[in-house]
């Protein structure tokens, strides 16, 4: 076959590259193994939205072991499910040589196959681990179209996934697109390279997504937009894309996929903002919600508490105002008093039981 080679020959751009980067030789007496550019540029997506998720856990009250338990559940799972969702729907290429449903480094991993499989892991796990499941799932579904931008580059090393023909300066050929073509593709003609317009759409989505989640306040509001997001993209590229993962009458399982769960989002997300709005709009008509009742008599609970602080405050106040005055000491007037004044005073004092003596001295018995 020659030379395995990727061209975009309008922008003067040629790669001599084969689907296969290097050889294993035997290892304990297997091998030896092929290592494709397909595993090892999903292999870089995963682990790189895994540092990600694990440095911005924390902000989010998710821990970091629990984000890594739940990823090691998930992520075979999600292999299994993408995997199986494929072959469900092109049995016949499967149903005569079983084994080669394990040949995934030969592309035919469904995303939206994976995604059922990501979701039901996670809810399995939040179950397991008493997490809510929305948590995980609105946090961690951001770095999905971001795996999607750099996992799509595998489609590009395999020259699989590609478009129509086109005129376009950015249209791409390549060896093996020229021996082995899609149905319906001249090889002699370029073709759309389907697989960079989605990875571009996936990288803007994933800022976008980004943006979403710091202000999300709504369980599940960050999955809808994702999934809309992608669909969107998903829908109108099945009108490119050639490659034989339809039904016998031409409709396209993953275009069908794209509009239902489309659909579906934004129906969610009308409903939540319906909601939303209806919230803040009750208390201004007079009603109120358990939870703004609640609220206000805290509010009256709180002020009644600051009045009787306050009372309780100023008696003290007072009380220190007597305090200082009775702590005040008397002026010195002794010199001041008549003579017998102090006998006076001698001959009414108080007797031990507590009556005043008022006999005049000298006139006892």
């Amino acid at each position: 076959m020659g030379v395995d080679f990727i061209a975009f020959p309008k922008l003067g751009i040629r790669l001599e590259v084969s689907p296969e980067a290097f050889e294993l030789g035997p290892v304990f007496g297997i091998g030896p193994i092929s290592v494709h550019w397909y595993g090892i540029v999903i292999s870089v997506a995963i682990l790189l939205c895994l540092i990600l998720a694990t440095k911005q856990a924390e902000k989010f009250r998710i821990r970091e072991e629990d984000l890594i338990d739940m990823f090691l559940f998930a992520l075979p799972v999600s292999v299994i499910f993408a995997r199986l969702f494929f072959v469900v729907f092109k049995w016949d290429l499967f149903k005569n040589d079983l084994k080669r449903i394990l040949y995934i480094w030969e592309g035919g991993l469904a995303i939206y196959g994976a995604v059922i499989g990501a979701v039901l892991s996670v809810f399995i796990f939040s179950r397991i681990r008493k997490i809510r499941m929305w948590t995980l799932v609105d946090f961690a579904c951001v770095y999905l179209p971001l795996a999607q931008a750099i996992g799509r580059w595998g489609n590009f090393f395999n020259q699989e996934l590609y478009g129509k023909n086109t005129d376009l300066p950015w249209g791409m050929t390549g060896n093996i697109i020229q021996t082995f073509p899609d149905p319906g593709i001249d090889p002699n003609k370029l073709v759309h390279p389907t697989f960079l317009y989605e990875s571009i759409w996936n990288f803007l989505a994933f800022f976008i997504l980004l943006a979403i989640r710091k202000r999300n306040r709504v369980p599940g509001r960050v999955f809808a937009w994702y999934l809309m997001l992608y669909s969107f993209a998903r829908f109108n590229l099945e009108f490119l894309r050639v490659d034989d993962f339809q039904s016998g009458n031409n409709v396209r399982y993953n275009q069908v996929f794209a509009a239902v769960l489309f659909v579906g989002a934004a129906i969610f997300l009308f409903i939540a903002a319906i909601r939303a709005k209806t919230r803040k709009e009750i208390p201004a008509e007079g009603g109120q919600s358990a939870y703004a009742e609640v609220l206000n008599r805290l509010r009256e609970e709180e002020k009644q508490q600051e009045r009787i602080v306050s009372n309780d405050t100023a008696t003290v106040l007072a009380d220190n105002e007597n305090g200082k005055a009775a702590a005040e000491p008397v002026p010195e007037t002794r010199d001041k008093i008549p003579a017998g004044a102090d006998d006076a005073a001698a001959e009414t004092a108080e007797n031990p039981d507590g009556t005043v003596d008022t006999t005049p001295s000298g006139s006892g018995n």
